[in-house]
């Protein structure tokens, strides 16, 4: 036999067990990193949707009669147009009694400020902007063009809301706007 312990070749139990620890380590740290990435961009997509519904709803009551519009915010002192008051019965039926002066379906209104995305239901609410705006009836020449614009411009803000409001950081999301005459665009 020769002298000397034969040298072995391989790993001892202490140096697998310092690799599983160091693995585990980074596993952790990488999975942290992950699911916070996923619920930013989950944050990100409720936050465009958001944007994107309160958009398309301006851009609705923009393609809406802005003469309807005017005589309601202006004349008749109304601030808003509100999802609440235009809700479906329990026969299906829309309900937009509010609103039937300003809309001839009340069923796409309806589904404007009351949609549903991805089974998430949200609720869209257009108020007057009535301290932004100083409408003159009869625009003179001697007025600022900002003065002869504002008979064209009803300035609005759109809020978006999801009704389950229980899931998820980003529950509302805002966007002014403008509704404007048909004889500027």
């Amino acid at each position: 036999m020769k002298s000397g312990l034969k040298q072995e070749k391989g790993f001892t139990l202490i140096e697998v067990l310092a690799a599983i620890v160091i693995l585990s380590i980074v596993s952790l740290v990488l999975t942290s990193y992950f699911t916070n990435a996923m619920s930013y961009s989950k944050s990100n997509q409720n936050k465009t949707i958001m944007v994107n519904l309160a958009r398309n709803a301006l851009f609705y009551v923009e393609k809406q009669d802005f003469e309807k519009m005017w005589d309601y915010f202006i004349k008749e002192n109304y601030d808003s147009i509100e999802a609440a008051k235009c809700q479906k019965d329990t026969d299906d039926s829309v309900k937009c009694d509010d609103y039937i002066q300003l809309f001839e379906d009340t069923t796409i209104l309806n589904q404007v400020l009351n949609p549903s995305i991805n089974g998430i239901n949200y609720q869209i609410d257009i108020k007057y902007q009535r301290e932004l705006h100083n409408p003159s009836l009869s625009p003179s020449p001697s007025d600022s063009d900002e003065q002869k614009m504002a008979a064209y411009l009803l300035p609005v803000l759109v809020k978006v809301s999801r009704v389950d409001s229980s899931s998820g950081p980003q529950t509302q999301s805002v966007l002014e706007g403008y509704i404007t005459d048909e004889k500027i665009r």
